[in-house]
């Protein structure tokens, strides 16, 4: 008889999907909680926002956990994400129940959120690599040229509208996540178990929802109006000009 190669049923590959759903509650679902936290204290004011930001600069070993806890485990979550949903079909035309709709929206969200996430860091993270202010430079002004960062290259309400849909897929890939994640690692057990797992991450969803849409309502109307904020980028371009 012929053996099977190791593919869908390997142990190779039931260890990376385990390393996949692993990474995406932690740390990366950690840091998107703690990141939208972060960015939702711009609500409360420019002083907030740039006393959480500036103790996130502080941290001694910053690049090595960027790195290690951030950008590794999404760079393998991403890519080994992109292989399971090119293998994965949807059926939602055929058995169009609830759970085959979380399925195809948690596939749907997963590319969106990959396309997002490269925007987002190239849109400050790594803005310097086009021209662009480097973030590291807006010390101490984080809220202020933030805010600006709104204007760069593209108007105001495009960068919202952007940033709104990414901000939906990626909540939604994380909280139906976190119930997958219950269900794979045999945590829910059960339709009473998974029921209440299911309520406590549409919770979540809505308060990660509310952070994401404070910082964005803040961050759009202050320093007041685009031009102002136009201005305070052209101020900071100068600035690492000089």
């Amino acid at each position: 008889m012929a053996e099977t190669a190791p593919h869908q049923t390997g142990d190779y590959h039931f260890l990376l999907r385990r390393l996949h759903s692993l990474t995406g509650i932690v740390p990366i679902g950690a840091f998107l909680i703690n990141h939208l936290l972060t960015n939702s204290t711009a609500f409360l004011g420019p002083e907030h926002f740039d006393d959480h930001v500036k103790w996130l600069h502080s941290l001694p070993w910053l690049l090595a956990i960027e790195v290690c806890f951030i950008f590794a485990p999404l760079a393998f979550h991403a890519g080994y994400g992109v292989v399971i949903a090119l293998q994965g079909r949807s059926n939602v035309n055929a058995y169009p129940y609830m759970d085959n709709w979380r399925y195809t929206l948690q596939r749907v969200t997963a590319w969106i959120t990959v396309v997002f996430v490269i925007v987002h860091l190239l849109h400050f993270r790594f803005a310097h690599w086009f021209g662009l202010p480097n973030y590291k430079s807006f010390h101490p002004a984080f809220f202020v040229n933030t805010a600006a960062g709104f204007t760069w290259l593209l108007p105001l309400w495009a960068w919202m509208v952007l940033y709104f849909i990414g901000l939906t897929a990626a909540v939604y890939h994380f909280c139906n996540g976190l119930v997958t994640f219950c269900i794979t690692w045999g945590i829910t057990v059960g339709d009473q178990s998974r029921r209440k797992v299911l309520v406590g991450a549409t919770g979540l969803a809505v308060l990660l929802m509310a952070w994401g849409l404070l910082s964005l309502w803040a961050l759009a109307q202050v320093p007041g109006s685009p031009p102002a904020a136009a201005a305070a980028a052209q101020t900071a371009l100068r600035a690492v000009a000089a």
